[in-house]
């Protein structure tokens, strides 16, 4: 009697066992087939004698969508898809690098008229003076340091506005990198603070933990 309860035991110790494996089939079944679903299109193109893909990825709800630009020796990414690189992936190249083998790529997109231009309004805070317009734009990566983009659009040159994107990689309030653009670091920090100030004044900016971020909409 004694052994058949210990095999009886066995047995439901067992079949718990068994019920809890197939419970986590079916949510593994459940949470794969929940995924949604993606479309991905890509451009090849030559550089300086190297062969360069664009990738663009987009859900298949419109809630995610970004390019990466890939080469032999590095990856990138531009998570709002606004034509300027946000992140290297991996490998040994700068920002700046990778942003230019990224335009002269979407420019011969362009030229096969396959470039469909997207305006991303969420994340940034702009700020508009002389002519000048002073945007920041903040990122918040999932497995990563959050950081800034601060651009200065000067459009006194009216047929060809000039463009300058300068990186904060701690969203400290300084800027970093030249990403893009020929106004120096220290001209565009003289500028950056200025956005920060109003940007905080107006409650579109917001400081924790030593960082500086756009306020979440």
């Amino acid at each position: 009697m004694e052994k058949m309860n210990i095999i009886v035991d066995q047995l439901k110790q067992v079949s718990t066992l068994y019920l809890g494996f197939l419970l986590c089939i079916f949510l593994l079944y459940g949470c794969t087939h929940q995924k949604p679903k993606v479309t991905v299109s890509q451009f090849k193109f030559n550089f300086n004698n190297s062969t360069y893909r664009i990738r663009s990825i987009s859900s298949a709800d419109k809630t995610q969508s970004y390019n990466e630009i890939i080469g032999e020796k590095f990856m990138a990414a531009d998570y709002d898809q606004d034509r300027v690189i946000d992140s290297i992936l991996f490998g040994e190249v700068s920002l700046g690098e990778a942003q230019q083998v990224y335009e002269y790529g979407l420019n011969e997109v362009s030229k096969e008229k396959k470039l469909h231009v997207r305006n991303p309004n969420t994340n940034r805070y702009l700020h508009e003076k002389n002519d000048i317009q002073l945007e920041i734009r903040s990122f918040r990566p999932a497995n990563g340091q959050p950081f800034n983009e601060f651009k200065i659009t000067d459009n006194r040159p009216f047929v060809h506005p000039e463009i300058t994107v300068i990186v904060d990689h701690n969203a400290d309030g300084n800027l970093d990198e030249v990403l893009k653009g020929s106004v120096s670091l220290e001209k565009a920090q003289a500028k950056y603070e200025e956005a920060i100030t109003a940007g905080l004044q107006k409650g579109e900016l917001v400081k924790a933990n030593g960082m500086i971020l756009v306020k979440e909409k």
